[in-house]
């Protein structure tokens, strides 16, 4: 009955995307078949949240893509304010304060040697202004040490203007999809040792990619 009306409720919200705001989902074809994988989101706005949320759930429920392994502490596999309805997956929590992610990163890195999809959102934070937030550490680390493919399923900037951060509703204006890019490496081999330069350089390419699908 819970998997039923989640079901339901999932498909009246894209329904109400679908209509409001022209919502629907692009580049399916660019998922792998199966894990492993990082599965990256961004953290436009809650309209974005919202859908690729609704993005995920709808491919999951069509059999495109296992559930995945979701690697945050605000992030209890869908966001706020769908969380509570959305609680389906693994959640490995990563505790506030220096080295405290250490034990996250290494379940992240378990679940993609044992060939599941991993789910982490490399901003960590909503957007105030619309802009890409700076990428946290954790989707260049995790990606470095296991050599696993990113794969980013991204809603484009119009989710912006439907709902920013800073709006206590919904907007009836912009238009918006979510899309998802061509599985990329930030290295071809596993590495034993992650230094800062590699992270800040992984990040560099993770962010050129995200804001490609996301504002071109």
């Amino acid at each position: 009955m819970r998997i039923l009306f989640i079901k339901l409720a999932t498909y009246l919200v894209y329904l109400v995307g679908r209509l409001l705001y022209g919502f629907r989902i692009e580049g399916v074809e660019n998922l792998p078949e199966s894990g492993p994988y990082i599965l990256s989101q961004n953290d436009l706005s809650q309209m974005g949240d919202t859908y690729t949320a609704i993005a995920m759930l709808r491919l999951i429920f069509s059999g495109r893509m296992p559930e995945p392994v979701s690697l945050g502490d605000e992030y209890n596999w869908a966001m706020q304010p769908w969380g509570w309805l959305f609680d389906m997956g693994d959640s490995v929590p990563v505790p506030r304060g220096p080295g405290q992610a250490v034990s996250a990163y290494l379940s992240a890195i378990r679940g993609l040697q044992q060939g599941r999809v991993v789910a982490i959102n490399p901003e960590g934070e909503t957007s105030w202004e619309g802009k890409l937030v700076p990428a946290k550490p954790a989707a260049a680390y995790v990606a470095l040490r296991t050599a696993a493919p990113i794969v980013m399923l991204v809603a484009t900037k119009g989710a912006y203007e439907a709902w920013p951060k800073w709006a206590e509703r919904p907007h009836l204006t912009g238009r918006f999809v979510v899309r998802i890019g061509e599985p990329f490496r930030v290295t071809e081999t596993p590495c034993a040792r992650v230094t800062d330069e590699m992270v800040a350089e992984a990040n560099r390419k993770i962010e050129a990619r995200m804001t490609t699908l996301v504002y071109d």
